[in-house]
């Protein structure tokens, strides 16, 4: 019996992993001018003044946050997040105050990040989460207003704009990540990009006085990447590991289950780590600069697929849809659609075929290891309580989303 094609795919191509090989070879140091080259290209692509190169796009949250905020101001952010997000605002010297998101956006809600600025407000960061643009206008204007600074994690989001401005852009700093997962894949890296030559300039000097990525830590990164390729070739995925992952998780065997997860196991971070603190390899952006020409095509892809479960799937009573947008304000990283009883839905959809998957993040707001910054965030607990994804990604097939709808409906049509 054949399987589902995997529920994700990575941007990566045979030619990646050759350019890597070649870089051990001939060593990658020798083009350091990469680094400069990929700041120039990005800087140019969204319109700033400047763009940095980070090992990490995480890191780069932590030189934003501490560019702009004093030790020990408050920082409001959204608690549907990864915990390194909150732990990067930590070893930066602030304060999380978690603001509550909406439901169908998965983003941090402007009338509460309004609510929430006060004189002890160092700055606001915000998500663009799943691909999708927050309403990050109003919340410019209410920063602009109260003279605070905004950070935008725009981490899932390169090339997503609103009214044809880049996100990353609205406010003082944005955040862009290159890794495994994203849009564009460096395995590792992101960049952060700002208006502000003095705040680039700071940061730039601080990065480019810490060493390179760590080699062996980075090519552990292209060794993940090239088993996830291997795993989710459609030829190996449907003939055997999908049977292996759908056992896994119908019979709830976790020693599986969550090797297909990150964000486990969370704990309170104090102090950067020291394999966070260092600076982008030229290989990682000679892959970027390389793959920078298909975001726009590869999000038209995602926009379709959206665009065919949103039409079939938006009267189906009892779950919460992401609005459907095709102004350029949502890329799809994947479709999130919640409901209040996803194990069971995830489980009937796993036994008749289909690969989809409960969401990995989490209410930070309500973890044990942020205890001293909790906060009552009811819709980002029920957002990580009922949130499943369907897969977008450019090679995923029209007729397999047409079978995921098709089981989804037969689910509620019990």
């Amino acid at each position: 019996m054949i399987g589902s094609l995997p529920r994700l795919r990575i941007y990566t191509t045979l030619g990646q992993y050759v350019d890597v090989l070649a870089s051990l070879v001939v060593g990658d140091r020798r083009s350091g001018d990469d680094v400069a080259k990929l700041e120039k290209e990005i800087a140019k692509r969204v319109g700033t003044a400047a763009a940095v190169a980070m090992p990490l796009a995480r890191v780069g949250l932590y030189h934003a946050v501490k560019a702009l905020i004093r030790p020990g101001q408050k920082v409001i952010m959204s608690p549907y997040t990864i915990a390194d997000v909150v732990n990067m605002v930590v070893c930066a010297g602030g304060q999380p105050v978690f603001a509550d998101i909406e439901r169908e956006t998965c983003n941090i809600d402007a009338a509460e990040v309004e609510r929430l600025l006060t004189a002890d407000t160092g700055a606001v960061l915000v998500t663009h989460f799943y691909g999708l643009a927050c309403d990050i206008e109003r919340i410019a204007a209410a920063c602009r207003e109260k003279g605070v600074p905004l950070i935008e994690d725009a981490a899932q989001a390169y090339g997503v704009r609103v009214n044809g401005k880049p996100v990353g852009t609205f406010g003082d700093i944005g955040v862009f990540s290159f890794g495994m997962f994203k849009n564009v894949n460096s395995f590792y890296g992101g960049a952060i990009v700002t208006n502000r030559p003095e705040l680039a300039d700071k940061i730039r000097t601080t990065i480019n006085q810490r060493p390179y990525q760590s080699l062996s830590m980075y090519l552990s990164k292209v060794a993940n990447a090239a088993v996830t390729d291997i795993i989710t070739m459609p030829l190996f995925y449907r003939s055997f590991f999908f049977w292996l992952f759908r056992y896994a998780f119908i019979n709830e065997v976790e020693s599986i289950n969550n090797r297909m997860k990150i964000d486990v196991d969370p704990k309170l971070k104090t102090e950067i780590p020291d394999e966070y603190d260092r600076r982008m390899r030229p290989i990682q952006a000679r892959l970027v600069l390389k793959q920078l020409d298909r975001v726009d095509r590869d999000t038209a892809a995602r926009v379709e697929h959206a665009k065919f479960y949103y039409e079939n799937l938006k009267d189906v009573k009892g779950l919460i849809m992401p609005p459907m947008r095709t102004d350029g304000s949502h890329m799809y990283w994947y479709f999130p659609i919640q409901y209040e009883n996803r194990h069971d839905l995830v489980k009937f959809a796993m036994r008749h075929g289909r690969d989809i998957t409960e969401s990995y993040h989490r209410n930070c707001a309500a973890l044990p290891c942020f205890s001293q910054w909790a906060s009552d965030c009811p819709r980002a607990q029920a957002t990580a309580d009922g949130l499943i994804y369907l897969p977008t990604y450019p090679r995923y097939k029209r007729s397999e989303i047409a079978k995921t709808v098709a089981v989804i409906k037969a689910y509620f049509n019990q």
